[in-house]
């Protein structure tokens, strides 16, 4: 195998990893509006209703239990941590904003921070409650009454929350715990003093599909829920509309919404029973976990995450939140990268300067397999001029052709595969750290210097509008990238005839063109790797004369 052959088996997986990419963020983004899918009726697919039994009731405040006048306006319950700011409202008691305290929702600074919550097309927000059997009975609008005006969590502190509603149904009772030092919390929901007509209750996320504006981010563009260990991802318009049956011998672990930096999942805790339905409607999706009634336990536990998709923070977690972080086949080596470009991070307090040093280290690392790789392209470039005589000696008999090489390699000692299997084994960490790049939310708004002033987006200087290119201004890291490969493949030993050699300078086109519309973090990777590779061909090229 020449060495051309063994590039154009990375070009073709490298290829294969954006195009992945293209697709999902470019070619085929979630669609504005989706059609509606009709769900079934509310007892088609209820279980067959337990014995009921009198159910342990949360203790709720005196003052929270009356249930408020009809006429009662909306209470804002402001949750006030470390790390967001989130907003209960009383009518229905759902969450009507959540807000990154770390994350903002754009490069500038003094952009607000970034908001979580994208309320359905008819204003329903999450964590809404309805009561299922013969009649369902939606809590939305419901007036809650709460046990406290708000809270102010730092550090370790933790606090609780209470909603209460009396109706004539029964009494629903959400309970949200807070900590001020984690995305996650805790949610308990129970109802007692129901009729037997009730069967289930669900617990709900709904969520408004809308197409922003052009360039602007998409915080959540599929839904994803854990089956078993198998991580799966759905576009909007994908959503089955009825019940979600898990693989033989698993269960279904969560429910989220998931974009490239964020996520906001339900995750059941100790309550097997439950079921999970996934819907559109009215251009809004909706995550539902049915919960059946009158077995134990009466009071159903949530564990929630809403907050960036940092490995460290869902590893805290647990569940297996973190299979939420899709590093692709070769996770054992990203995942390892992602945690060592964070802790370089916290030496330089600059992500670009993390970047080159870990691309260094790596570059460091495998310096023997280079050199292997460049002494038997060398020795193969030193049996062109024989290999040109057999070739045309044998041209009408390919097999003797093929004979007479391998009599060639014997004889000198050559092995053709030495310039290759050094390399083959790199193309995993290659990859590996491609993904880490592309899906580290450490990235986000992350400066470097000069004009790069977000890692996670693609370099533009000035103002010009290219065609072919998202967003005004000159590429310029990819320029230099795409510049910096074309000397790479220049010095690179050639192992084949001047007509291949000359198409394999294409390369750098392809590549500029790849990577023109990718986050500036991955083109400076790739640039300090030329730029490595280049004076390590050097060295060894003044080395060998």
């Amino acid at each position: 195998m020449e060495r051309r052959a063994l590039i154009a088996v990375v070009i073709s997986l490298v290829i294969l990893v954006l195009y992945q990419e293209v697709l999902l963020r470019f070619i085929y983004p979630p669609p504005a509006h989706q059609e509606d899918v009709t769900a079934p009726p509310p007892n088609t697919d209820a279980p067959p209703a337990p014995a009921r039994e009198p159910a342990p009731e949360l203790t709720a405040p005196a003052a929270a239990a009356a249930a408020p006048g009809p006429a009662i306006e909306a209470r804002h319950i402001t949750v006030d941590t470390e790390l967001y700011t989130a907003v209960f409202t009383s009518l229905g008691a759902r969450l009507e904003s959540f807000r990154l305290k770390k994350y903002r929702t754009t490069v500038d600074p003094s952009s607000p921070p970034q908001e979580i919550i994208v309320p359905g097309e008819g204003g329903d927000y999450p964590f809404g409650v309805e009561l299922r059997g013969r009649q369902n009975k939606p809590d939305s609008g419901a007036p809650y009454g709460s046990s406290v005006d708000g809270l102010d969590l730092k550090g370790d502190a933790t606090g609780t929350l209470d909603f209460t509603w009396e109706s004539e149904a029964g009494t629903v009772v959400k309970r949200f715990s807070f900590r001020g030092d984690r995305y996650d919390f805790g949610a308990a929901i129970a109802a007692r003093n129901l009729s037997n007509e009730y069967v289930e209750i669900s617990v709900s996320w709904d969520k408004g599909i809308q197409t922003p504006p052009p360039g602007s981010e998409v915080i959540f563009n599929h839904l994803v829920y854990l089956d078993g260990r198998k991580l799966i991802e759905m576009t909007f318009d994908k959503l089955p509309g009825n019940i979600v049956t898990p693989s033989p011998g698993s269960s279904i672990g969560w429910v989220g919404y998931s974009g490239q930096h964020f996520l906001a999942a339900m995750i059941p805790v100790d309550d097997p029973n439950y079921r999970l339905w996934l819907k559109t409607r009215d251009h809004t999706a909706e995550s539902q976990l049915l919960f059946p009634l009158g077995a134990a336990p009466a009071e159903h536990r949530l564990a929630l995450y809403i907050g960036p998709k940092d490995v460290d923070a869902l590893e805290g977690v647990g569940h297996g939140l973190a299979r939420a972080v899709n590093l692709g086949w070769f996770d054992f080596i990203a995942l390892p990268l992602l945690h060592l470009l964070k802790f370089l991070d916290g030496f330089t307090g600059n992500y670009g300067v993390a970047i080159i040093l870990l691309t260094v280290g790596i570059k460091v690392l495998f310096i023997p397999l280079t050199q292997r790789s460049f002494r038997s392209m060398r020795e193969m470039q030193k049996l062109q001029p024989q290999m040109a005589k057999i070739r045309e000696r044998f041209k009408d008999d390919s097999e003797q052709m093929n004979k007479e090489i391998m009599e060639l390699y014997k004889r000198h000692k050559v092995n053709p595969l030495g310039g290759c299997l050094p390399m083959v084994l790199q193309i995993p960490v290659f990859i590996g750290l491609y993904q880490a790049l592309q899906n580290s939310v450490e990235l986000r708004h992350a400066p470097f210097m000069l004009w790069i002033n977000d890692l996670s987006a693609p370099d533009r200087l000035g103002s010009l509008q290219l065609p072919f290119v998202q967003h005004s201004g000159i590429p310029v890291l990819t320029l230099l990238m795409g510049g910096s490969m074309f000397v790479q493949q220049w010095m690179t030993p050639s192992a084949g005839d001047p007509a291949q050699q000359r198409a394999m300078m294409i390369m750098p086109l392809m590549f500029t063109f790849m990577f023109v519309n990718f986050p500036s973090g991955l083109a400076l990777y790739w640039l300090v790797n030329n730029l490595l590779t280049i004076a390590q061909q050097y060295y060894m090229n003044r080395s060998a004369t």
